[in-house]
């Protein structure tokens, strides 16, 4: 596959058999897996990361621990930009808005930036059709396009010249085939851009 960074977020809580789970999404090529855990208390968030951080560590990215990232050698948080300072870790953010965007901080991973599409997992959640469009001025990290994301989007998401896509309710529709969902999700991407550097056909 090409450049395209596609992140998998976490479901907010937990389900039965979710680190398996978790594990065969990393092992199928997800290279950004978002543990994002409201809903988590830290003991069982502990024994999840203690789970797949052994093997998994450079693929993960913790939401709002960073004292937990730096314990088991995770590389990368998602939060305030602020977060990491004191430490060497990477963080990617979220924002609302191109303005927002534009101002954020060089040096960040990537930022989130939403609602692309209608939400799959937050009803009511309607998209942002200003965002759709990336921006020609140059921009201080690589935007992830979040909200709606699914195989049929992602594909918009290509020819409206976006390099990265982060996904949550679509794929976790069936836990039972997140893998499945996540190759189907691949496989738009390419179509997405062979489809462009073949002129349309």
């Amino acid at each position: 596959m090409n450049n395209f960074l596609i992140a998998v977020l976490t479901l907010p809580g937990s389900f039965d058999g979710e680190a398996d789970c978790l594990e065969e999404l990393l092992a199928a090529g997800v290279e950004h897996l978002h543990l994002r855990k409201p809903e988590m208390g830290k003991p069982e968030l502990e024994r999840l990361v203690a789970r797949l951080a052994p093997r998994w560590k450079s693929r993960l990215v913790l939401h709002y621990e960073p004292e937990l990232a730096v314990r088991f050698g995770i590389p990368q948080i998602h939060g305030p930009v602020r977060m990491a300072v004191g430490t060497n870790l990477r963080v990617s953010t979220s924002v609302h808005g191109w303005e927002e965007f534009a101002a954020l901080p060089d040096g960040l991973a990537y930022a989130f930036i939403s609602p692309l599409f209608d939400s799959i997992s937050k009803k009511g959640y309607l998209a942002n059709a200003e965002l759709l469009s990336v921006p020609d001025a140059k921009l201080p990290c690589r935007p992830v396009g979040l909200g709606g994301v699914s195989a049929e989007t992602i594909g918009e998401m290509v020819r409206y010249g976006w390099t990265g896509a982060a996904v949550l309710g679509w794929i976790w529709e069936e836990p039972a085939r997140a893998v499945e969902r996540f190759e189907q999700l691949k496989k738009a991407v390419d179509g997405a851009t062979q489809g462009i550097g073949g002129g349309g056909l």
